[in-house]
């Protein structure tokens, strides 16, 4: 059984974060690794680019196998465009009313070598179309981040904490994945 949590704050690695657990509550095993992912990309570049992004399905699936295309497709352009060594993703899959499932983004990458997302914007928008289905970009939803500006972080976090909610998931096959994060490893010093 997975523990939902209606409090509105996580405290990971000393650190306390406003989080957005209103109505539902969020998984809080999901948003753990989910900020753990935001502080590692912060333990290997001091500052990063996190983007915010809806990708809606036309059909159902049993499986999130779209989603792993999308990744390797996106991420092999990033890599060779902006030469970056790391990624940092973190995915959700939701279904509620519809009868297809959505899936909430969040893409995290090194802050020295993109400056500006538009055209990671556009090229997640062309990927996404090919492979199944449309793109939503959120309001707001780039975020640059340093890493000792901790307001700038909470921000981020707070939203990104969305992305945990209970409401909305486990309409899928047990074996089928409600999220998805990278597995970065924290930076060693």
């Amino acid at each position: 059984m997975r523990y939902v949590t209606k409090t509105n704050v996580i405290t990971m690695n000393g650190k306390t974060w406003w989080i957005n657990a209103r109505k539902s509550g969020v998984y809080s095993a999901m948003l753990k690794k989910m900020i753990g992912q935001l502080e590692v990309m912060l333990s290997y570049h001091s500052k990063i680019n996190v983007i915010r992004f809806d990708l809606k399905q036309n059909a159902y699936t049993d499986k999130n196998t779209q989603i792993t295309t999308f990744n390797r497709r996106l991420f092999k352009w990033l890599k060779r465009h902006y030469k970056l060594k790391r990624i940092g993703f973190i995915w959700c899959r939701e279904q509620e009313t519809a009868k297809h499932q959505h899936y909430h983004y969040v893409l995290i990458i090194n802050g020295h070598k993109v400056e500006k997302a538009s055209l990671i914007a556009s090229k997640v928008k062309a990927i996404w179309n090919d492979i199944s289905g449309s793109y939503w970009l959120p309001k707001n939803c780039y975020y640059n981040l340093k890493r000792n500006e901790h307001s700038e972080i909470q921000s981020a976090i707070l939203r990104i904490s969305y992305l945990a909610k209970a409401r909305g998931k486990s309409y899928r096959p047990p074996q089928t994945k409600d999220y998805g994060t990278s597995r970065i490893k924290l930076k060693q010093n």
